[in-house]
């Protein structure tokens, strides 16, 4: 039953995770191409690093879990905290929750698998 389980979230971490970095990606292109179509009234500002820094953070943690599944959520979780730490504005936001929600699924599929293959090893 564990296994059965730890398939099927694994296959919602995993459509949930690409779902979001593809929505996340295509604004970002949107935004980088098209700045003015963003806010037409002011000049466009640049983007901080650390911006950018924790956005990465937050997409390549989700995409490495596919492989890696507890590094790849913990650096997922890092970028969010970061979020949190440089605009705690967007913590308002519901949208922002599903990015940790994925992380911790991934977290959750890590230890039932790691679970399960312990008590394959006790049993041999």
């Amino acid at each position: 039953m564990k296994n059965k389980t730890t398939r099927v979230l694994r296959r919602i971490a995993r459509i949930l995770g690409l779902i979001l970095i593809l929505l996340t990606l295509s604004f970002a292109i949107v935004y980088i191409f098209f700045p003015e179509q963003h806010n037409p009234n002011t000049e466009p500002e640049p983007t901080p690093i650390a911006g950018i820094l924790v956005g990465v953070f937050i997409l390549g943690g989700l995409g490495l879990a596919w492989k890696w599944e507890l590094p790849g959520a913990l650096i997922s979780l890092a970028g969010f905290i970061g979020v949190g730490i440089l605009s705690p504005d967007a913590m308002t936001k519901p949208m922002m929750y599903l990015f940790p929600a994925t992380a911790i699924l991934f977290l959750i599929c890590w230890w039932l698998s790691k679970s399960q293959s312990t008590k394959e090893e006790n049993v041999d």
